[in-house]
């Protein structure tokens, strides 16, 4: 089953850099519906589907009340947790409207830093067994925070975790495999899940391989730590359609009232125009692109550079995403 998947429930921000030191942070919502990405889901092969919308139950409840027979859905949330002013995304599986409540349960208050759960990794994760509920440690080194900050944040919350995600496809293979290779070294016989993390329609191209049949069967394998990844990694050509159909659902469709106005506006434009200026999207939505995995990349050079003692001399790979 795909491990990691997004529905228009789940509101995300990206964060891109105009130059000049200026970053622009921009939200977005992904394009399926959860009806549509759990048929697309089982279409693709995948025996199970899951729903991890960030910080949010909504999308898993939509589904649950509008598919007349979901047998193999199980409930999921990328809940985002914070360690020492780094923020870590956390997959959580098989809960419930009651979890969800208690994970969020003061997260709005001024003092969330003592009462919420989203706070304190360590006391989110002993609940969570607890209430034995299945969760992994979502794309650990794509943490934010400030570098060996972050890193040294990531170091302390490793052992409270028996599952990560080894495989994401919208990741460079570098940082994928980078981060199987910092598990072994922190968390020897650790289960490795993998996912599409897609926002648009790439559901099952990357996935997890457990034990077990029924959906009991298998969030008992994830508990158990019995998970392996494969699939695709992160590709460049894939990524920039990614960004070209979210500009398109997000900029245009969604637009509500004023897209008969920008239509207009689009309409009456000189020919010349309307080239350069969707020239300059296109453009900029490849850039967004490049950028990104040249982001990880560097990322996962640093990360090697500041663990050399630890990890030795790294592996020759191409400088390709896929």
């Amino acid at each position: 089953m795909d491990l990691h998947t997004h529905t228009r429930f789940s509101e995300d921000r990206e964060r891109f850099t105009v130059g000049g030191g200026v970053t622009l942070t921009v939200p977005f919502h992904p394009l399926l519906s959860p009806l549509e990405l759990y048929d697309q889901a089982l279409a693709r092969g995948m025996t199970h589907v899951t729903i991890t919308d960030h910080d949010t139950l909504a999308g898993c409840l939509d589904l649950l009340a509008r598919h007349p027979n979901p047998d193999r859905f199980i409930t999921g949330e990328e809940v985002s947790c914070f360690h020492r002013g780094a923020c870590f995304h956390v997959g959580v599986y098989g809960l419930s409207e009651a979890d969800h409540a208690a994970i969020h349960e003061g997260a709005d208050s001024v003092d969330r830093e003592r009462r919420c759960l989203r706070w304190n990794v360590a006391e989110l994760t002993a609940f969570l067994r607890a209430r034995g509920l299945a969760f992994d440690l979502k794309h650990p080194l794509w943490v934010h925070g400030e570098g060996s900050t972050a890193l040294a944040a990531l170091r302390e919350v490793v052992p409270l975790f028996d599952l990560f995600e080894a495989r994401n496809a919208t990741r460079h293979r570098w940082l994928n495999d980078l981060g199987v290779e910092v598990i072994d070294r922190w968390r020897p016989g650790a289960g490795y899940t993998g996912g599409s993390d897609s926002h648009s329609a790439n559901q099952g191209i990357t996935w997890t391989e457990t034990e077990g049949t029924t959906s009991e069967e298998v969030l008992a394998s994830l508990r158990a730590g019995r998970a392996t990844a494969g699939g695709e990694h992160g590709a460049h050509a894939r990524l920039e359609d990614d960004f070209r159909r979210m500009f398109r659902a997000n900029a245009i469709d969604r637009a509500g009232t004023f897209k008969a106005l920008a239509d207009d506006y689009w309409h009456n434009m000189p020919l010349v125009s309307q080239d350069l200026l969707a020239l300059s999207v296109s453009a900029s939505l490849a850039y967004a692109a490049v950028n990104e995995y040249a982001r990880q990349r560097r990322l996962a050079r640093e990360v090697r550079a500041a663990l050399a003692d630890e990890l030795g001399a790294p592996a020759e790979v191409a400088d390709g995403a896929a």
